[in-house]
């Protein structure tokens, strides 16, 4: 293609002055949580047809979790969720607007159409392959959107029993908008102060008694906060529901989603003369080359499944998925640093007269495809006075990535100010294919879990899930399909048994109580849905061992009178034996530890008839607790001691309401060597709306007071920083016909 990415064995709770002020912001909501009366209430019965049963902003039960329909108080995980009311309240449009409700989450490449703008750090440990649809992973490497999704759901640490491999710090299910019985005609339109545009349409429709149609519709052309940076997305997901409230359902549904976007890799700092300082810049900067950078996504899901009930005790699934992403790309870093000499910067390099040294040599296309089949059999049954909930699945699956890369010829690099950056230089430079990266991964597993109650006291969940993989990968000439010196081929075949436990109990039907275990495993041949060739199999890791991730975790929660949820949990997650470079003979061994504990606490619902909150924060200490030198004791990248969000909103009468509140983040380190932070930062958000029965319009104001913050870094390094959302304006305005 012609030119046109020391050891601690304990949590601390040694709160530093910054995040000591941070954390008074959040003190009240939690404060009347706290003191508001206890009172019995009934234990939920779950029966909305989606993942989640919810009420405004509080979730009461989910089936993302266990795979079954369980209320969250049942559940020994600290989960959170977030509802489609909160989505539409604070108007977020993408996964990545919807998981600032989550603490614990930071961002491994940038915001505004980057190629990689869904790589997330949870609990310290990066989630880039731990993204699911409706409990089926999602492999693909795309922005993805709300258009289609009713709610999110975060379960925090190992989640292998139900999802599988991966999974060390937790997993994102985004749960799908399915057909529902009744009418439903809406359309939606969105502008924004950056130049944002964007149209939405949701039909709903019954088709008979017992069948129900779907289909939702977006297209959006967009300019955002960055400079340059656009997003032209078209997208269309049609559904079919047959035999609703019937012991047979079936449903068909699509999803489709082209997007054309520019690559953009943040911006970088001043290096390590200046301790790698944020660059004193406006966020919309952008140092990459506009003529020259882009991304364009083709994302294609297609899933089918069938709901059997046998009988009120015995019921079947079998969800059957296939998927294909495809991408193409070009992308510029900006990282080295000079002065208007072309000399190094160092610590008395006047601000003006530093360059950033910009090199377009990224490029790489993208036809990955995913073919996933589960089968899960749910029975239910009692063995004297003790009940069980027994869930029995099979999945197989097949992945496959296809990656190739290109080099470049000709000009490729050009200095422009740090302070005024021309996105507009021209370049002259030819591209060429050079090397295909071709892997594959086929699973086969096997789960069974059991949700106990021996008393309406005690209950308990245990589970094991025994999972074969079988990966392969190489890396070829584009055109000869021979391997390369050093591209294998590899392959690997990997057996793991995961399990998770937990005991739960619930002493009124307002509290429950719990401890719970659980792990997962990386294989080697893990499929690198991120990574530079496609795969993270090579000549270094393709004779280790899996590593192993576990989660020991305390919990509990309370349903107030008021109609408040609290949900906490103090946990710890660990990496037991994480691949690591040996500094004495330079050889990949299974030789590090990397260990988060934490804090986490959510407070949900109805504070009164026209009062809702949504909050949660979470207070974390890691520790790179053995590995080479440079890094052992140190702080892993993306680990904020203190994160947290309190959303709110006041229903005034007349259909008017406003709402808002803070987005927290105490500093965090760009890499494993601490040698760059992200600042601390609070940012205020703002809403006013007014909803009628056919329409709704809102305004929502981010960044009220245009706080300058930083969400992410990228590649384990210093040198680049991801800005965040500065001062923006969005309209949003649905219309529902009758």
């Amino acid at each position: 293609m012609a030119a046109a990415k020391r050891r601690k064995t304990a949590v601390r709770f040694t709160l530093k002055p910054s995040t000591a002020a941070i954390m008074m912001a959040f003190a009240a909501p939690v404060a009347y949580g706290q003191n508001a009366q206890e009172s019995a209430l009934p234990e939920v019965e779950v029966t909305s047809t989606s993942s989640q049963a919810t009420e405004g902003f509080r979730t009461d039960a989910t089936s993302s979790a266990t795979r079954t329909e369980t209320p969250l108080r049942d559940i020994p995980q600290y989960i959170n969720s977030i509802p489609q009311a909160l989505i539409q309240s604070q108007g977020a449009r993408s996964l990545a607007d919807a998981l600032r409700n989550v603490p614990g989450i930071t961002y491994a490449a940038a915001e505004g159409g980057t190629q990689a703008s869904q790589v997330f750090y949870l609990r310290g440990f990066p989630a880039g392959g731990d993204l699911f649809i409706d409990g089926i992973r999602d492999i693909g490497e795309y922005n993805r959107d709300l258009f289609a999704t009713e709610s999110v759901e975060v379960l925090k640490g190992p989640s292998a029993l139900a999802f599988g491999r991966g999974s060390t710090g937790g997993v994102i299910n985004q749960v799908s908008k399915k057909p529902e019985p009744g009418v439903l005609k809406e359309v939606g339109l969105s502008f924004g102060s950056n130049g944002e545009k964007r149209v939405t349409g949701d039909l709903n429709l019954p088709m008979s008694d017992t069948a129900a149609f779907r289909v939702i519709a977006l297209g959006e052309n967009s300019d955002t906060y960055r400079d340059t940076v656009y997003n032209r997305q078209v997208g269309v997901a049609p559904s079919m529901r047959f035999g609703i409230g019937t012991p047979t359902e079936v449903t068909l549904s699509y999803y489709y989603l082209k997007t054309n976007s520019q690559t953009d890799y943040g911006q970088p700092t001043l290096g390590a003369a200046k301790g790698y300082a944020m660059p004193p810049v406006p966020l919309s900067n952008y140092y990459g080359f506009a003529n020259y950078d882009y991304t364009d996504w083709e994302t294609h899901v297609g899933t089918f499944r069938i709901d059997h009930k046998f009988s009120d005790s015995l019921s079947l699934r079998n969800t059957l998925r296939y998927a294909n992403y495809q991408r193409q790309m070009e992308a510029t870093i900006a990282q080295t640093l000079t002065d208007l000499n072309g000399k190094a910067v160092t610590a008395t390099t006047p601000i003006d007269q530093i360059l950033a040294v910009r090199q377009h040599n990224k490029a790489r296309d993208n036809d990955d495809k995913v073919l996933i089949n589960q089968t899960e059999l749910t029975w239910k049954v009692e063995t004297g006075a003790i009940k069980h909930t027994v869930l029995t699945g099979l999945e197989l699956g097949d992945e496959k990535l296809n990656r190739w890369n290109y080099t470049f010829a000709g000009t490729t690099t050009s200095s422009t100010s740090l302070l005024d950056p021309n996105p507009y230089t021209a370049l002259s430079y030819t591209k060429t294919p050079n090397t295909r990266s071709p892997a594959e991964a086929k699973t086969a597993a096997i789960y069974v879990q059991d949700q106990v109650e021996f008393s309406p006291e005690w209950k308990a969940l245990a589970g094991l899930r025994y999972e074969y993989y079988d990966s392969e990968a190489s890396t070829v000439g584009y055109y000869t399909g021979v391997p390369t010196a050093t591209g294998g081929p590899f392959s690997r075949i990997d057996k793991m048994l995961s399990g998770r436990a937990g005991v739960i109990w619930q002493p009124t039907a307002a509290q429950s109580y719990y401890v719970s275990a659980g792990n997962s495993y990386n294989p080697s041949g893990e499929l690198g849905v991120y990574g530079g060739t496609g795969t993270n199999l090579s000549a270094t890791n393709d004779d280790l061992d899996p590593e192993e991730n576990r989660n020991y975790e305390i919990g509990a929660q309370w349903d107030l009178a008021s109609g408040i949820q609290i949900r906490t949990a103090l946990f710890r997650n660990e990496k037991t034996n994480a691949r690591m470079t040996d500094p004495i003979d330079g050889v990949v061994k299974l030789m590090g530890k990397r260990r988060v504990d934490g804090v986490e606490l959510s407070v949900s619902g109805r504070i009164t008839p026209n009062w809702d909150i949504y909050s949660a924060m979470a207070y974390m200490d890691g520790e790179i607790v053995t590995g080479p030198a440079n890094v052992q004791g140190k702080t892993p990248l993306g680990v904020p001691e203190f994160s947290g969000t309190i959303w709110t909103v006041y229903r005034l009468g007349g259909g008017w309401e406003i709402g808002g509140g803070p987005y927290a983040s105490s500093s965090w380190w760009l890499d494993d060597q601490n040698r760059g932070k992200a600042p601390s930062y609070v940012r205020w958000d703002a809403m006013l709306g007014y909803v009628q029965k056919k329409y709704d319009i809102r305004l929502n104001v981010l960044n009220v007071f245009d706080e300058v913050y930083y969400i992410g870094g990228y590649n384990n390094t210093p040198n680049r920083v991801l800005p965040g959302q500065p001062l923006t304006a969005l309209l949003t305005m649905n219309y529902r016909f009758d």
